[in-house]
């Protein structure tokens, strides 16, 4: 009985607020519909959304300089385009990151000197031995394309190479020069290569102690 009374109380209050059961019954079916349709979409979305997320083409951050970052495109790019060399035997990425690091390390110091610029003629000889790496023009177009640069970066590269190298010629080669007596035990035809030797290893020292005064973060 407390039942009925109860139900009754219930539908004589939904009447007086314009709410009655049975008028209700359609917006609740519309809400329903509404709502199915809400989680169909967000189905359907869940769905597609690795497939967009795959199409895009995300780079991959290797490290941070003070004010700089390097990318994997970057490190490609570089190898690439032969502006850095993989050690023999070293993973591809890696060996390429070290090296490009040191190369924007150096080029930070370079810039700090205000070198001369590289005549144009000078820039279109480095682009043109870049170009020979190449088996075809087309062939440096797709390198270019797929690593988001045009022949405009490609001579900024090439001028940062030989401000770069004109740099390492005027601080390093009258040291690397081998003495006298080092010529005579060595030999005339071994004079070269122990002046590259020792060239090398003062860049390789100078590039060092840039490492350790920058802050250098590689990410693993």
């Amino acid at each position: 009985m407390e039942l009925a009374q109860t139900v009754e109380l219930a539908r004589t209050g939904q009447r007086a607020k314009g709410q009655d059961p049975v008028t209700r019954r359609p917006r609740e079916r519309g809400r329903l519909v509404l709502a199915l349709c809400s989680l169909l979409f967000c189905s359907l979305s869940s769905a597609l959304w690795p497939i967009s997320v795959r199409a895009e083409i995300i780079d991959r951050v290797l490290a941070i300089l003070p004010g700089q970052i390097v990318t994997l495109s970057d490190v490609e790019a570089a190898i690439d385009l032969g502006l850095v060399e993989v050690p023999a035997g070293a993973d591809r990425i890696a060996g390429g990151l070290s090296a490009f690091i040191d190369r924007m390390l150096m080029l930070n110091e370079v810039r700090r000197v205000a070198p001369p610029e590289p005549s144009p003629a000078a820039i279109d000889a480095r682009v043109a031995r870049i170009r020979q790496r190449f088996g075809a023009p087309a062939e440096m177009a797709r390198v270019l394309s797929a690593r988001g640069l045009d022949e405009a970066v490609v001579r900024l590269f090439a001028a940062d190479d030989l401000r770069l190298a004109a740099y390492l010629d005027e601080r390093f080669s009258a040291a690397a020069q081998p003495t006298d007596d080092e010529m005579r035990q060595a030999g005339a035809s071994a004079g070269q290569r122990l002046t590259d030797e020792r060239r090398r290893a003062l860049v390789d020292a100078w590039s060092a102690e840039l490492r350790r005064r920058a802050e250098v973060t590689v990410l693993p």
